[in-house]
């Protein structure tokens, strides 16, 4: 299955960027492309090593990271509809 995440904001490389998985292999690139099939929104917020994500799908999730970064990525979640 091919998950697509498309997210606008400010902590990755660019503000428009898109996520592409396809197993364990992930590939980013320059640009909003918005998934064929929408599964959910969210919005992630990094701050040092807390990430906090609040999700259409799973609601409120808090991780922790290795490295001290600030985030904050509004995204849409989705797949590809040929897989």
């Amino acid at each position: 299955m091919i998950k697509i995440f498309a997210e606008a904001g400010i902590g990755n490389k660019s503000f428009f960027s898109t996520e592409i998985e396809k197993g364990n292999l992930e590939h980013r690139v320059k640009g909003f492309i918005i998934p064929p099939k929408i599964k959910g929104f969210y919005i992630r917020v990094w701050l040092a090593k807390r990430v906090y994500a609040f999700s259409s799908n799973r609601f409120f999730n808090t991780t922790y990271k290795g490295r001290v970064k600030f985030k904050l990525i509004f995204g849409i979640e989705g797949k590809n509809l040929k897989t």
